[in-house]
């Protein structure tokens, strides 16, 4: 069988293409941990969680090494939860290359430890497997209770653990940070 039939018929398992959305999954997390400075215990649970994704549309092309999921796209595993209206997958040496996500907006969302959601969204995801690089373009938003990143760019590096926000041409960064509670 091809690997669209591995990704459509197995998804709980652990396919080539779970183990690529895992990429994709973990650079979300690692993102998340490394804006909050907080460590995600329920999110890391997460990852023993069997990768759920479903769509309307499923094509595998195993001369190019693309997997396109399209309309409607969701990838879940425990708390995470990412949604789009596409998701293209790019294999190169029949290795993971890339991942390509687009959406009105794309939205994804994550449980803390102290069971607070922690939001994203963007227009459009671009996953770097080989240099480990995760932007989110277009209206870049990443929010948890007390802490909110927007722009129009947000480049994580899981490597160096960098991240660049930049506001684009019209726009700028927007950082909201609220200050600690004092326990009245």
């Amino acid at each position: 069988m091809t690997k669209i039939f591995d990704a459509v018929l197995s998804t709980s398992s652990r396919t080539p293409f779970s183990i690529y959305v895992s990429g994709v999954i973990a650079a979300l997390f690692a993102l998340f941990v490394f804006l909050t400075g907080q460590t995600v215990m329920a999110a890391e649970s997460d990852f023993a969680q069997p990768i759920d994704v479903s769509a309307d549309r499923s094509e595998y092309n195993e001369k190019t090494g693309k997997q396109r999921l399209s309309g409607n796209v969701e990838i879940r595993q425990g708390s995470m939860l990412i949604r789009a209206d596409v998701i293209d997958v790019f294999l190169k040496d029949n290795r993971l290359n890339t991942i390509e996500g687009r959406g009105s907006p794309i939205n994804f969302q994550q449980q803390n430890e102290q069971g607070e959601l922690v939001t994203g969204s963007c227009e459009r995801i671009i996953y770097d497997a080989v240099n480990g690089i995760l932007t989110l373009q277009g209206n870049a938003k990443l929010q948890q209770p007390r802490q909110q990143l927007a722009s129009d760019s947000i480049v994580f590096n899981a490597i160096n653990q960098s991240v660049v926000a930049e506001g684009g041409d019209s726009g700028r960064v927007s950082i909201t940070i609220q200050p600690p509670d004092r326990g009245n």
